[in-house]
């Protein structure tokens, strides 16, 4: 049945009066308590002397606890080292440390050191035909827990035992057999690791002998020799460069000074010009010139040109000129044969380089083998060397283990137990003692008739929807059947004025596969067809339509079917569905028609979110709405 719960007008005032009454009556629960106090009373202290018989029938608990600072730092001996001293700053591997203190390895340490294996308090569990260190390995791993407090490098390693001396000591030699065990860890692993790289040494000196041997054996066998680190081939080859670019420099500076000297011979009859100050004997044959020169001109003077002592100077004046030339002449020719052996030098030198180009290049080709080869044995000498200082540095970090955890504080004997807590279990005992009195004494006022709660507050009457005419969307916030119940039952109660009412579903879960709205706005199907009539209610009732045909349907057509529909009847009731569910346009163009939006909610609910809700339909004001409370009823199908 559909309940009214007042309209909302544009101020909201008729939702701010819809109220359902859903207190407590804590009056008359305590009135209950209060009445059977002792029954409250009573239960609450046998819980709580029952907290205390339990405090001295448990074995006590002690539990001792000592620290172990884990050093984030890198704690570098040497330059290279094999095993790193130290986790980083890594909390992850902090965290890892855990694991490893309560590892079986480092557990069975203390076992052993502790002759745990013949401590009934540890071989309590053990059964026939166990191993005791076994059975006091796992009672030890129970009994140690290992912490990290948060943002530290600490770990608490604490050990509950039932004596306080013996929780201290197992505590301690917990921490003793963890840094025991990673100092044995970081030698063994350096030990191991030098092991390997001894043995790996032989195999690489074996690699370089035989690399070193292979590039002297191709030496040999190709002819490839070298001097200071060179071979002779390019030495040779580098010589023989030297000495064209010196014969060459020869063949110009001779071919120069022989074309200069045969100039000079052909133009002026003598060299003396272009060798003056190289040749002593032109120097002293060009001085006998000058002097027979001068005397010829002294006698020219004092004795005439015809005096027979003129004449005789005359002669020995032609006879130095000629004396010149014969010079100049044997000097062009030496000269000239200087050029020619120069060019013979060059030509030889030329020869000589040129056939030991041919032998280089024959030469290069080996060497492209032999550099490779000579790659090869240099490489495998890095190698062999750098293992050979590996070697050396692991053979010393055997004996050299800085420690990258300490003890920072000892555990100390317990004074008080921890297990059973006392305070805690004595609390727990009184608030369940509290809570099975309080139940008991409700239960007693129930089974002796007496009331325990005041009168609830009377329902809403029921009364009938008054929605006015035109069109009202009925929604419900995430029920759907909800929304089509009471938009059915406003319906059904607008029918039963007499007045002419259509029931229009627009829901997500209403049938898809039979004509409707939208068949009727396009014209696929005639009204008959379309509009259904309830067997018992006779409600006229029309569905959205077929899904292809909904996708097809444009607002215009919505929009001229629906004005059409609001002319024939008196009231037209739209199942709008969920307010959850995504609307489409059909949904938009009915919602402009609307004349009042109706909110569904189930047995008089009314809390914060159907006030959200409720607010969200009336917008700004510009819509009426209202709040219909729907009951339990049959299902709509069937009254349909």
């Amino acid at each position: 049945m559909a309940t009214s719960m007042g309209g909302i007008s544009r101020d909201r005032s008729a939702a701010r009066r819809a109220q359902v009454d859903t207190s407590v009556d804590l009056l008359g629960l305590a009135d209950t308590l209060i009445r059977r106090r002792w029954i409250v009373l009573s239960f609450t202290l046998t819980f709580v002397a029952l907290g205390l018989l339990a405090l001295f029938l448990i074995s006590p608990r002690y539990t001792a606890t000592s620290r172990i600072l884990i050093d984030p730092r890198e704690q570098r001996v040497m330059q290279n080292e094999v095993v790193q001293q130290g986790f980083g700053s890594d909390m992850a591997l902090v965290e890892s440390q855990i694991e490893v203190i309560t590892s079986e390895a480092v557990l069975k340490r203390v076992v052993q050191s502790s002759g745990l294996a013949t401590d009934p308090e540890f071989i309590s569990a053990i059964k026939s035909g166990q191993d005791p260190s076994v059975v006091a390995l796992e009672a030890l791993a129970q009994a140690t827990k290992v912490v990290r407090p948060e943002n530290t490098y600490v770990l608490q390693i604490s050990v509950t035992s039932k004596e306080a001396i013996k929780s201290a000591r197992l505590a301690n030699a917990v921490a003793a057999a963890y840094l025991g065990y990673q100092a044995e860890t970081t030698s063994g692993t350096a030990r191991d690791a030098s092991t390997s790289i001894r043995d790996r040494l032989a195999q690489l000196q074996s690699e370089l002998n035989s690399s070193e041997e292979e590039v002297e054996a191709f030496k040999r066998d190709h002819n490839v020799s070298e001097s200071d680190g060179r071979l002779l081939g390019d030495r040779e080859l580098t010589d023989l460069s030297a000495r064209q670019s010196a014969s060459a420099a020869r063949v110009n500076e001779t071919k120069a000074r022989f074309e200069v000297m045969q100039a000079a011979l052909k133009t002026r009859g003598d060299v003396s010009t272009v060798i003056t100050g190289t040749d002593s004997a032109m120097v002293d044959l060009r001085t006998q010139l000058g002097e027979a020169q001068r005397n010829l001109a002294e006698l020219q003077q004092i004795l005439g040109p015809r005096h027979p002592r003129v004449t005789a100077a005359e002669g020995q004046v032609m006879q130095a000129r000629a004396t010149i030339r014969a010079e100049s002449e044997r000097l062009v020719q030496a000269a000239q044969d200087d050029y020619r052996a120069a060019v013979d030098t060059l030509n030889k030198v030329t020869g000589d380089l040129n056939a030991a180009k041919t032998a280089s290049f024959d030469t290069n080709q080996d060497l492209i083998k032999l550099r490779e080869l000579e790659r090869k044995a240099q490489s495998s000498k890095v190698v062999y060397e750098a293992f050979m200082v590996r070697a050396k540095e692991t053979a010393e970090q055997e004996n050299i283990s800085p420690p990258n955890a300490r003890i920072i504080a000892e555990a100390a004997v317990p004074s008080s137990s921890s297990y059973p807590p006392k305070l805690p279990l004595l609390i727990a005992a009184g608030l369940l003692g509290l809570f099975i009195g309080v139940f008991a004494a409700i239960l007693r006022d129930l089974a002796a008739g007496a009331p325990a709660a005041r009168p609830q507050a009377q329902p809403l009457e029921p009364a009938k929807a008054d929605i006015g005419g035109g069109l009202v969307t009925v929604v419900s916030i995430h029920d759907p059947a909800l929304a089509r119940q009471a938009a059915f039952e406003l319906a059904r109660d607008a029918m039963a004025a007499d007045q002419k009412v259509i029931f229009i579903d627009l829901a997500s879960d209403a049938p898809s596969d039979i004509a409707g709205l939208a068949e009727l706005a396009i014209g696929e199907s005639p009204v008959a067809k379309a509009i259904r009539i309830g067997r018992k209610s006779g409600l006229q009732m029309l569905n959205a339509g077929r899904k292809d045909t909904v996708a097809r349907l444009s607002p215009g057509k919505v929009e001229a079917v629906l004005g059409a529909i609001i002319q024939e009847y008196d009231h037209i009731v739209v199942n709008g569905g969920t307010l959850e569910a995504s609307p489409g346009p059909m949904a938009d163009v009915i919602a402009g028609y609307s004349s009042r939006s109706v909110l569904a909610v189930r047995d008089g609910v009314f809390g914060l979110r159907e006030r959200q809700a409720l607010n969200a339909l009336a917008g700004d004001g510009d819509m009426d709405v209202s709040v219909v409370s729907v009951e339990k009823d049959v299902a709509i199908d069937q009254a349909a």
